[in-house]
C-alpha cells in the first residue's frame, strides 16, 4: 500500500545534487535510494542512474512517473533514455542548457537553492571570481581562456581575480558572496576549446547556466556565462544573465567592469529572478506538471 503521494528516487551518492532535503520537504515526500524499496504514488527519478535501475524494477504501479536530468552525465546515454521515457510514458524534466538532448520535448526546470547561511558582504576592491569545476586538470568550463582575458582586462582595470579550485562548495559560496561578478563557462562557441564535445557524441552540450551560476545570482554576484539555452517559456522567464561567447566575452566582462550602474541592475535582477524560480516551493510545483 503507498503510503506517500510522491517519492523521490535518486542516486545514493550524488542524487541530492538535484532534489536535496528542500525540494524533499517542499514535495512532502519520502526520499528514496535506489537500493531502497519504493512506496509512492507518483515517483519522481533523478538521473540516468536511477532511470537504468528503475528500467530493471518489476512490476512497476505508479500513477505517474518523471525523470529529472540535471547534468552532463545524461547526455552520455540520450539516445536510450529519449526512446525509454517515450515508450513508457515517463515525463522529462531538464535544466535548459540540456535541451539539445531532449529529442521528444521537456519540461525546462532549474534546481533548488539556499544560500540562507551565507552572508552577502563585499570585498571593498571590484572583485571576479570563476569556478572551474571538480576536474581541476582538464578545462571543462573554459578556465584557460577565462585566464586570458582576465589577464588583458587587468592591464586596463583595477580589480581582483580568483579562480575557485580546491575549495569546499561552502568555501565557494562564500567567495560569491564576496564578489561583484561570477563568470560560470566560456565553452560554447570556442572550437579550440578541447573540452567542447567532451562526451564523444553527435551533439555537442551548448553551455548555459549551472548550478555554480544560480548559487551566484543568489549571493548577488553579477553573473555571465557562455553559451545559451533553450526557450523556458511559458514555464518562467529567461534568467537574466549575461550570455556570451568566445569572441564577444572580452567586451562583454570589459563592460561589467566599467559600468557599475549597469552591474547593479542585473544583480539586483538576477537576485529577484533567483530568488522566485529556484526557490523550493516553485521547483516543486514545476516538476509536478505531470501530475493531474
Amino acid at each position: 500500500m503507498h503510503t506517500n503521494k510522491i517519492g523521490i528516487y535518486q542516486p545514493k551518492i550524488d542524487g541530492m545534487y538535484f532534489a536535496g532535503n528542500d525540494l524533499a520537504k517542499a514535495l512532502k515526500a519520502k526520499v528514496f535510494t535506489y537500493n531502497d524499496d519504493i512506496d509512492c504514488e507518483n515517483l519522481i527519478i533523478i538521473g540516468t542512474t536511477c532511470l537504468q535501475k528503475y528500467s530493471k524494477i518489476e512490476n512497476k504501479n505508479f500513477k505517474s512517473v518523471a525523470v529529472i536530468f540535471s547534468d552532463s552525465k545524461c547526455c552520455v546515454n540520450y539516445k536510450w533514455w529519449n526512446c525509454y521515457t517515450k515508450e513508457n510514458n515517463i515525463s522529462v524534466y531538464a535544466m535548459p542548457d540540456l535541451y539539445k538532448f531532449c529529442i521528444n520535448g521537456y519540461t525546462p526546470v532549474y534546481q533548488t537553492i539556499n544560500t540562507s547561511k551565507i552572508k552577502t558582504e563585499k570585498n571593498k576592491m571590484l572583485t571576479i571570481v570563476h569556478s572551474p569545476g571538480e576536474k581541476f586538470k582538464s578545462n571543462l568550463k573554459g578556465t584557460r581562456e577565462i585566464f586570458e582575458v582576465v589577464k588583458e582586462l587587468k592591464k586596463k582595470y583595477k580589480f581582483k581575480y580568483r579562480c575557485l579550485r580546491g575549495l569546499t562548495r561552502e568555501e565557494c559560496m562564500v567567495e560569491k558572496a564576496r564578489s561583484n561578478i561570477f563568470i560560470d563557462q566560456l565553452i560554447y562557441g570556442n572550437n579550440k576549446i578541447i573540452d567542447y564535445g567532451r562526451w564523444g557524441i553527435g551533439i555537442k552540450y551548448c553551455g548555459g547556466l549551472g548550478k555554480s551560476g544560480l548559487e551566484a545570482m543568489a549571493l548577488k554576484s553579477c553573473v555571465i556565462t557562455g553559451g545559451k539555452i533553450g526557450d523556458t517559456e511559458p514555464y518562467f522567464p529567461k534568467p537574466p544573465v549575461i550570455f556570451t561567447n568566445y569572441n564577444s566575452f572580452y567586451d562583454d566582462l570589459e563592460n561589467l567592469i566599467k559600468n557599475e550602474s549597469l552591474r547593479n541592475i542585473l544583480t539586483d535582477n538576477q537576485y529577484e529572478w533567483s530568488k522566485k524560480y529556484t526557490s523550493p516551493e516553485f521547483v516543486a510545483m514545476n516538476v509536478t506538471r505531470h501530475i493531474v
